[in-house]
């Protein structure tokens, strides 16, 4: 049987955040190469989340080169389909939209899938809302939830989306597991971890305002942040509230951290403290990372994470983003059993596995070639 041919159109690591790694998950797929034939364009041409001129003379310039890879790969790989990771709002969605301008010139299956959320913030006058329409027109789509409709829901029809939350492939065995919460449960203070890119709407500041209320209370803790900044100015604030509320010796900045060391920040936690108000915010993959190594979550509500977080065993969940109301749940609630950190995980390996996910976005596929 001949496989189907699908072109990849999108953002691989680094830099690394959420929608990179899904890319690449499903890019290295064997369920999906064995499946499909996989051609891919790289779409992004910087390795940093720093914004600056340089930055955005390589944006224009691998515009271009994706526009001729584009081109070449239409004309002499002849993909029946084109997957598109695809940016939902600002000048990056204008961009975007060129490409699907001539995907649809060849009379290309088109298959877009939103990682982040915008468009309804984006969509301010009558002209948007037609580019929009038209550009989504004949169009498939993939949102990670069904609570993430609600953006789209005037620019597409039910009708032509699909729903993938995202996943991972399991990086511990069980042996290693049992291993890691005899451990934890060993901790004689709260471990915290804030493991994000260090983003002021992701919330690490909420962290540190978290971490001054416990340090007053008495409560012992230690609090890692790993993470990249994305501003100097951010840094400075971050540093200066620590310093100003006496926390260094209970806050801790370590740096980016991936691979074996992240693991094993992972492994140490007793609670991931995510209190993010990031616009774009959907699925985000450090929250199933945590449940893998069975780390408590707590979070604020924004985007689908009410989805992951769908249990009190698993975390909590502020509904007011207030990071006083994390702050009181740690303060009631401090202590995790060795059944606690097994059923986090037992729940992992249930709902968030990649083999499910990968599985899911093959019927997208054949249901869109139908």
């Amino acid at each position: 049987m001949i496989k189907k041919k699908i072109l990849f159109l999108v953002r691989l690591p680094p830099p690394v955040h959420g929608a990179a790694k899904m890319n690449k998950l499903y890019l290295n797929s064997s369920l999906l190469n064995e499946k499909f034939n996989i051609k891919y364009i790289k779409l992004n041409f910087y390795s940093s989340l720093k914004q600056n001129w340089f930055h955005f003379v390589l944006v224009l310039i691998g515009f271009l080169k994706v526009l001729v890879l584009l081109f070449y790969y239409l004309l002499f790989f002849k993909p029946k389909a084109v997957y598109f990771e695809m940016a939902p709002k600002g000048v990056a969605f204008y961009r975007d939209s060129l490409y699907i301008w001539v995907l649809k010139l060849f009379n290309k299956k088109i298959i877009c899938h939103f990682h982040a959320k915008g468009v309804s913030t984006e969509i301010t006058t009558s002209w948007k809302l037609k580019y929009y329409r038209f550009v989504f027109r004949k169009v498939s789509l993939i949102l990670l939830s069904p609570k993430l409709y609600s953006d789209v829901k005037n620019i597409i029809s039910k009708e032509q989306v699909y729903y993938l939350p995202n996943g991972l492939k399991d990086e511990i065995s069980d042996a290693e597991f049992k291993n890691i919460i005899l451990e934890k449960s060993k901790n004689k203070e709260l471990n915290l971890l804030f493991l994000s890119n260090m983003i002021e709407s992701k919330g690490p500041l909420d962290v540190l305002k978290i971490c001054n209320l416990l340090n007053k209370d008495n409560i012992k803790f230690k609090c890692y942040f790993a993470g990249a900044w994305d501003s100097v100015a951010f840094k400075k604030k971050w540093f200066s509230y620590l310093k100003k509320n006496n926390l260094t010796k209970n806050c801790f900045y370590l740096g980016p951290k991936y691979g074996q060391e992240k693991k094993l920040l992972l492994s140490r936690a007793n609670y991931l403290i995510f209190p993010t108000k990031y616009l774009l915010e959907c699925y985000p993959l450090v929250i199933l990372e945590a449940l893998m190594f069975g780390v408590y979550v707590l979070s604020y509500d924004n985007g689908a994470i009410t989805d992951i977080i769908n249990d009190k065993k698993l975390g909590f969940v502020s509904l007011k983003s207030d990071y006083k109301d994390i702050y009181k749940y740690l303060k009631n609630n401090v202590t995790l059993s060795i059944n606690d950190y097994n059923y986090i995980r037992a729940k992992f390996n249930k709902n968030h596995l990649f083999k499910i996910q990968e599985n899911n976005l093959s019927n997208i596929f054949y249901k869109v070639f139908k």
